[in-house]
Parts: C-alpha cells; sequence; structure tokens
C-alpha cells in the first residue's frame, strides 16, 4: 500500500511539473495560445494607456504623475515651445519659496511696475501686499504683478547679499532665480528672460513644464491660489479701493482639476495649457499641452486627456526595481523527468 501511495503522489507531482512547462500534453498548447493571448492584450491595452486620445491637436503634449513621477503620456515632449504665461508658474514658486511665511508684506507700484500685457490693473501709488500680488497673477495672469512680484523678491535675494537694487537689478536677479529653479526640478531646456512670459526666449518642452508644474500643484502654499476662481481685493494707496479678479479659466472647477494655467499669443497663433487634477485614485496629475490650435482646442485637448487617465489611471506607486535578478522556473528536476516517457506517459 506505502509503495502504491509513493508511486501515486510522485505522479501527481510530476504531472503538476508538466502542466507548468506547458507541456504538450494535458491541453499544454491550449494553455499556451491563452496565456500568449492575454499576454497581447496586455501589451495593446498598455500601448493604448501610453498614447495621447487621438485627436489632440497640440503639437506637444506630456502628462504625468506628479506624486510619483510616472509619465503616463507624451506626444513630441522634447521640442522646444515659447511658453509665454505658463512663465508664472515658476514666478509664481519662488515667491512662495522665498517669501512664503511674509506674504502679508507690502510694495508700492510704481512706473516700472505698469508693464504691457494682461493686467491685474495695478496703478502707480498702489500699496500692495504680495499675496494679493499673488492671486493678480493667478487669477487674470498680471504681467504687472508678475514684474511687482519679481522686483520685490530680487530685492530680497540681492538684500542676502548685501546689495541694494532698482527694480530693473531686481528683476534681473529674480529671472537669474528662475534659471536655477529650472535647473533644480531637471528642466534643463527651460529658458527665462522675464518673470511674466512675453519674451520670446521665455521657452521650454512640454517635459520641462511637466516636471515645472509637477513641483506647483503638489505645493500646499499655492493650491488656494490656483484653484480660486474668484477674489475681492482691498488695495491701499493713493486710490484705495476694492479689485475684483475673476478667473478666466474655462477648466477650472470641471471635475477634480484643481488647477490650470494659460500661456497666449493670439497674433501668432500659439495656445498653450497646464492643467493639475486628481486621479481616481487620488494622485496629482499634470498635463501640458503646447501648441494647441486655437484656445478652445487647448481646452478640447486637455479634456480628451483627463478622459484618458480615467480609463487608463495610473499606478498608485512607482515600483522599486528589483535587486533580486529573475531565473526561469524548470518544468522539472532529472528526478521528476525520470518518471515521464517521451511520449508524455507517467511511469508506474
Amino acid at each position: 500500500m506505502a509503495g502504491k501511495t509513493t508511486r501515486a503522489a510522485l505522479r501527481a507531482i510530476a504531472f503538476a511539473a508538466v502542466i507548468a512547462a506547458g507541456s504538450q500534453t494535458v491541453g499544454g498548447p491550449a494553455l499556451a495560445e491563452a496565456a500568449s493571448d492575454r499576454h497581447a492584450a496586455g501589451r495593446e491595452a498598455a500601448g493604448d494607456a501610453a498614447k495621447p486620445p487621438p485627436g489632440v491637436s497640440a503639437k506637444s503634449v506630456f502628462v504625468m504623475n506628479a506624486d510619483t513621477g510616472q509619465g503616463l503620456y507624451e506626444k513630441n515632449p522634447d521640442a522646444v515651445f515659447r511658453i509665454l504665461s505658463l512663465t508664472k508658474l515658476v514666478t509664481a514658486y519662488i515667491l512662495v519659496d522665498r517669501m512664503g511665511d511674509r506674504l502679508s508684506e507690502t510694495i508700492t507700484i510704481d512706473a516700472p511696475h505698469l508693464t504691457g500685457g494682461s493686467s491685474a490693473k495695478l496703478k502707480r501709488g498702489d500699496i500692495w501686499t504680495l499675496q494679493d500680488l499673488l492671486y493678480g497673477m493667478v487669477l487674470v495672469s498680471g504681467n504687472d504683478a508678475s514684474l511687482a512680484i519679481a522686483d520685490a523678491v530680487g530685492r530680497d535675494l540681492l538684500a542676502a547679499d548685501g546689495e541694494r537694487a532698482n527694480t530693473a537689478k531686481a528683476t534681473k536677479r529674480f529671472v537669474e532665480e528662475m534659471a536655477t529653479v529650472a535647473t533644480a526640478l531637471d528642466a534643463g531646456n527651460a529658458t527665462f528672460a522675464d518673470p511674466y512670459g512675453l519674451s520670446p526666449k521665455n521657452a521650454a518642452t512640454a517635459r520641462d513644464m511637466g516636471l515645472i508644474a509637477a513641483k506647483i500643484f503638489t505645493d500646499a502654499r499655492l493650491l488656494p491660489a490656483w484653484a480660486c476662481p474668484e477674489r475681492t481685493l482691498h488695495i491701499e494707496g493713493k486710490r484705495p479701493r476694492d479689485v475684483v479678479l475673476k478667473t478666466s479659466l474655462e477648466i477650472l472647477g470641471e471635475g477634480t482639476v484643481i488647477g490650470a494655467k494659460t500661456g497666449s499669443h493670439v497674433s501668432k497663433n500659439i495656445y498653450n495649457l497646464v492643467t493639475a487634477w486628481r486621479a481616481p485614485g487620488g494622485q496629482t496629475i499634470v498635463g501640458v499641452v503646447l501648441g494647441s490650435s486655437s484656445n478652445p482646442a487647448r481646452y478640447d485637448d486637455m479634456r480628451a486627456i483627463i478622459e484618458r487617465c480615467a480609463r487608463f489611471p495610473p499606478s498608485p506607486a512607482t515600483p522599486r526595481p528589483s535587486r533580486i535578478p529573475l531565473r526561469p522556473i524548470r518544468a522539472a528536476s532529472a528526478a521528476l523527468r525520470a518518471l515521464v516517457r517521451p511520449e508524455g506517459r507517467l511511469r508506474t
């Protein structure tokens, strides 16, 4: 009886080994074919998930999980484009990074701050807090607010080095700091000539802007400003008044969007957009589209990307590579192989 039990056990072990090896016996080809089909389907799904949605008009796209650094989609991500007002992402970050505990400090607005382009309606003789300037830059993309921020922070940077400065010198120092920040964030192609984006020298790739946005939209000090649709400011100075700022960002408030920034040059048909949102699993995702065909198209591009991310949600974390080398699983030991005849029948 013991001998029969031992032989039965060996037959069961050998039979399992044959199945695991994908042998030509007991349905091996069918199992192997099914596994192959599953792997092919998985590769196809992974390929679909890694592609930007069809119909995206933007010339360059980059999407990443800001929490893990995992890249999700890309399209021509390393081509350099003018970034225009996307520049203000960096300006905002430097402000809170350098003076985040001093945003109640004020600056008196002077003629050099009243630059052209989009405006927060600063007036000479106004007294603005740094926090109000931040909202003036974020909500209505005020170039004047950006320049006033650069002046204040640049003077602070120079003062730390024992230097005094005017607006021009302070702004130059601030722009140098912008380059330092971009380098620290591995945005190596990003270049800056001003703190608001009018210069053609303010340029970067979609990948650069993704890396920058990942830092900015995961900074808790900035999130209230990015998520704010409207804010009333009280301005002191020569003309005390209340100023109501309303965002022009169409996508803000849609779904799980937590912030966005446009960069536009209408006469040159340049339409850029950076957006951050929460994935179904709670991760912060940032998307960048550069060179969309129109203002409506950039929003449509981003909505399509957000919808694709919902269909193919990112991994909750980037897995660490294993240091243990993978080894092939052997079908059976020599002892087990000896139990099997060439034609696949078990020895008894």
